[in-house]
């Protein structure tokens, strides 16, 4: 571990209680905030590379209020875990894929980007410092958020001259509880983002946009929201996970330029075609055809429908909310299809199913 000062280690205030692993109820985790022994980061400065990764002590990050993160919301983010397995080794799932898409957000959003081995030593190096906070296999997981903010400061609009890249991670349990049917509101009032703007990207502002029609949602008895394109005919996402159907040997996954381009997403459906040999379609999907409306009413309705994404994995869904009916999928119960994709995903990321693609990197 590095004791050397640094840009990011003077940044760090060390005014939070650490929670003692031993205190932790690890039978009812949830997915709220624990503080965990340490945290990391490096700093840029003026586009130059970034200093060696450092770990400190957890804390909170002192930023100026002309912040441009605060300000002007040049901040991104990814999401990833680590995992133990019944073996007791502790494997990340697909961290390089992780690293590309900060790198390509970071472009975008005229931030330095990190480089590939840098993060996925980073990500390793947080990992370990924190090792008594992974739950065991069937608990939970170490969930582990990468953020890259401008952290320089700026009165106008403008790029921060600074970039601060940190990570800090958490035990987390299942962001929905376990493998059941969830029921998704379909909102035409909203959408997640514009075309040709940041949606394909883990841009902070996304999800701060999303905020409140995902507060209508819950106000109402929903899980989440099912955004809708700006036509308001083709699915977009549901609230921060990505859509897919599946419809006889098909498996159906919503593709839209201001859809963020999933992980877990890309990885169902290489599982679905290579281990369930299924066909996979990457396609818009108009609400209709999920639904069996209008033109589409001979086929009838999905045989199954389910979202995925880092935090919810694969979070079956049994009943869609539109226009003042309820429309149930599956008779409301885990298609079988979706719990196979599940059973050969999750056994990958533990280790108990061979990782013929190479994802997996054990800390």
């Amino acid at each position: 571990m590095q004791k050397q000062e640094s840009l990011f280690s003077k940044k760090i205030i060390h005014n939070v209680q650490i929670t003692d692993p031993k205190t932790i109820d690890w039978d009812n985790i949830g997915f709220n905030p624990i503080h965990t022994a340490y945290v990391g980061g490096m700093v840029s400065l003026h586009g130059e590379p970034y200093e060696p990764f450092t770990l400190v002590p957890g804390g909170t990050i002192n930023l100026p209020l002309s912040a441009v993160a605060l300000n002007y919301g040049q901040s991104i983010f990814e999401g990833l875990k680590a995992r133990k397995g019944r073996d007791g080794k502790i494997r990340l799932f697909r961290v390089k894929d992780n690293a590309r898409r900060l790198a390509d957000g970071a472009k975008r959003m005229l931030m330095t980007p990190i480089p590939q081995d840098l993060f996925k030593k980073a990500v390793i190096d947080i990992v370990n410092a924190n090792l008594e906070y992974v739950p065991a296999t069937d608990k939970g997981s170490l969930y582990i958020r990468p953020l890259l903010i401008g952290s320089g400061e700026g009165l106008g609009v403008c790029p921060s001259y600074e970039n601060t890249f940190c990570i800090y991670v958490c035990p987390v349990g299942n962001y929905f509880k376990g493998l059941s049917c969830i029921n998704i509101l379909v909102t035409k009032d909203y959408h997640r983002a514009p075309r040709k703007g940041v949606g394909h990207i883990k841009a902070a502002g996304n999800y701060a946009a999303g905020l409140y029609p995902g507060k209508i949602a819950k106000n109402k008895g929903y899980a989440e929201i099912l955004y809708l394109d700006h036509e308001c005919i083709h699915v977009e996402e549901v609230g921060a996970a990505n859509f897919l159907l599946v419809k006889g040997n098909k498996l159906i996954i919503a593709e839209s330029e201001s859809v963020l381009p999933g992980i877990t997403r890309d990885s169902v459906a290489k599982i679905a075609r290579d281990k369930l040999h299924m066909e996979v379609k990457f396609e818009k999907i108009p609400i209709d055809k999920v639904l069996g409306l209008h033109a589409y009413k001979d086929e009838g309705r999905a045989d199954e429908v389910f979202c995925t994404g880092t935090a919810a994995v694969i979070s079956p869904i049994g009943t869609l909310h539109y226009h003042d009916h309820d429309y149930v999928i599956g008779n409301n119960e885990v298609g079988p299809v979706t719990k196979k994709l599940y059973d050969l995903l999750n056994g990958i990321q533990i280790g108990e199913y061979a990782d013929d693609y190479g994802w997996t990197t054990i800390c």
